[in-house]
């Protein structure tokens, strides 16, 4: 029958245009690289209070799945700070979770924030953390500013 056949015909048509619709591309592409500072506001102290260093490398291993390494150096080796993470991205907002300093006391950490493109390949990203779930819970922000390539 030719009214069943285009009834068929134009409910494919109606699935196939709202799945388009509502497919968005990842925000975080499989294949992207990120370098940047575990936390913007210790740039300040450099001229201030003396060398203080974070710095984190990511890669998005999957769409949206960024896995980071963090490192804070505080001037001596015993002040070394190591941690690896992951983050889950939904649009522009994450979630994640850390594993922080497994070589001198090792703890979880959870943090939650946004992403910020503000120049080119440039970003900001704001980020509430909750940090020490293993010893004493301690809540923060930072703020992380990087490159993704």
């Amino acid at each position: 029958n030719l009214f069943q056949t285009t009834k068929f015909v134009l409910c494919l048509f109606a699935v196939a245009t709202a799945s388009f619709s509502f497919a968005q591309a990842a925000s975080q592409p499989q294949g992207s690289w990120y370098l940047g500072t575990g936390a913007a506001t210790t740039l300040l102290n450099v001229f201030s209070t003396g060398v203080s260093f974070d710095a984190s490398v990511g890669y998005a291993v999957a769409d949206d799945i960024v896995v980071i390494a963090k490192s804070g150096f505080g001037g001596t080796f015993d002040a070394l700070n190591l941690s690896i993470g992951g983050q889950y991205f939904m649009g522009d907002y994450y979630v994640g979770l850390d594993v922080d300093d497994p070589i001198n006391n090792l703890d979880l950490g959870l943090n939650a924030g946004r992403y910020i493109d503000f120049k080119d390949v440039l970003y900001i990203a704001p980020q509430l953390n909750i940090g020490t779930l293993l010893n004493d819970p301690a809540v923060g922000i930072t703020i992380n500013l990087g490159a993704r390539f």
